[in-house]
């Protein structure tokens, strides 16, 4: 046993540093710009001066040691905290390996406990090594599994991407919003920084340019956004591997980032698949998981991806064999929306950009058909999403499919759901219909299924069936 006071290895001085310098980057980059080039940099000399005297203070102050019943840490500067963390609180070890962290070979330390919520981590050890990573790993675990020498002679039960199936899944993504997301968030940020008459120019060219240059220079814009994200992808999800063992699910992934993910399958809250348009064509699917109190800050909202892609006669495969309590059934009985729901999916998805084709007619009459191209495929996701809805209610689980950009299908127990809210405007109460919303914990302020103008009294009895679930039901 470990009861020396440790401190984190030296570079976590590096990782002291560069967190005040990121939350301020975009600041340097204002005054660097907009002021004084000497004082600037008399500024930023004094600060990275004080930067690297409080992140050697921080990390010389900064102890850890494990006792037989709990890990302790000691930290502050000032004003010194001692806290202790029982074994027996802790849900889960999570590994993360920057580019920094590699180099050194090093790994942070993120520990959640039952108890935690928010944003953050219970505990987090910025910096150690990897071999004092996984001998505390093994060492906080060993008083919540009696049994770990047993699970350790039999052959783990694992499952690794290939590169194909990666290309695979970085070609039918739909992290190209993403990216554009991303990009528009930058240049906001930065167009303050441009000067005013390159913006000038560059706006009387667009307003200019005939329509096939602009389509042929939107076409190659979206090219490279194209290619970003399946890059994106491939970094994201390199290496992925899946291992179950007795109590718990452990995901390991990245290529310049890994990190190993650990899931209590106590805190798993619902389990579900993700299809956008594109696999959903070919037959694909990315399966996921809601997890109380996640912070792994994944790209399905509070979710954690289980595999980034299959193909969805492998999903009840791979349930029976990682998740075998939420047994995968396409076979249901669904519950859709009647035909006079299909209205209200076409307005609801549509009417933001038929209304935009008035202001664009008149103030810009050559862009007139952006509007209504975008209204033409808003009324075609709208009719997807009609067709795709639906719900099903047995003894024991709720299945709930909808659908935004992706359709998603998503199963939980109703011991799981926290909240069960009907809903209806005045013209849904006409047409006896309702919109449902399920709520379980998850990350900050829970995860919510929604799905719209489902028949009235079809919602009320799923609503009743939650109201009398068993107290024994997973």
């Amino acid at each position: 046993m470990m009861y020396n006071k440790k401190r984190l290895h030296p570079a976590a001085i590096i990782f002291n540093m560069a967190k005040p310098i990121k939350e301020f980057f975009f600041y340097f980059i204002v005054i660097m710009f907009a002021g004084d080039l000497f004082i600037f940099f008399i500024f930023l000399g004094i600060f990275l001066v004080l930067n690297l005297i409080y992140a050697v203070l921080t990390w010389h102050r900064y102890s850890y040691y494990v006792t037989d019943e709990a890990l302790w840490i000691e930290y502050g500067i000032f004003k010194r905290t001692k806290r202790s963390i029982a074994k027996n609180r802790i849900q889960s070890i999570d590994l993360t390996e920057s580019v920094l962290h590699r180099l050194f070979k090093l790994t942070s330390i993120q520990i959640e406990t039952a108890a935690g919520g928010g944003s953050k981590a219970e505990a987090t050890l910025r910096a150690v090594t990897l071999e004092e990573g996984k001998r505390l790993t093994e060492t906080l675990k060993e008083s919540q599994e009696q049994e770990l020498e047993l699970l350790e002679e039999q052959a783990p039960i694992m499952k690794k991407i290939t590169f194909q199936r990666l290309l695979l899944a970085g070609i039918t993504s739909g992290g190209v919003g993403l990216i554009i997301g991303f990009l528009v968030a930058g240049l906001v940020e930065i167009e303050e920084l441009i000067p005013e008459n390159i913006y000038d120019e560059t706006l009387e060219w667009l307003l200019s340019a005939s329509i096939f240059l602009l389509i042929i220079v939107v076409l190659m814009l979206m090219l490279a956004v194209y290619l970003i994200s399946v890059i994106w992808v491939i970094i994201r999800y390199g290496n992925f591997t899946i291992k179950r063992s007795e109590n718990e699910l452990i995901i390991t992934r990245g290529l310049l980032e890994r990190k190993q993910l650990t899931i209590p399958f106590d805190r798993i809250q619902a389990v579900g698949i993700e299809e956008n348009i594109i696999r959903q064509a070919f037959g694909y699917a990315s399966v996921f998981v809601e997890i109380a109190g996640s912070k792994t800050g994944d790209q399905i909202a509070d979710s954690t991806i289980l595999f980034p892609l299959l193909q969805t006669r492998e999903i009840p495969a791979f349930m029976e064999e990682f998740v075998p309590k939420f047994i995968w059934n396409e076979d249901v009985d669904w519950v859709k929306p009647p035909a006079s729901a299909s209205p209200l999916y076409l307005i609801r998805s549509s009417t933001i950009f038929v209304l935009a084709i008035i202001p664009v007619f008149i103030f810009f009459p050559s862009f007139v058909w952006i509007p209504i191209v975008l209204s033409g495929l808003a009324l075609f996701m709208g009719w997807l999403g009609y067709k795709d809805a639906g719900l099903y209610v047995n003894d024991n689980r709720l299945f709930i499919r909808y659908r935004r950009i992706t359709r998603v299908t998503v199963q939980l127990y109703h011991k799981r759901v926290q909240a069960f809210e009907k809903r209806q405007n005045v013209l849904q109460r006409r047409l006896h219909l309702a919109t449902m919303k399920a709520s379980i914990i998850s990350h900050v302020g829970g995860r919510h299924f929604h799905i719209n103008d489902v028949i009235e009294n079809e919602i009320d009895q799923v609503s009743d069936k939650l109201a009398y679930r068993k107290k024994g039901s997973i």
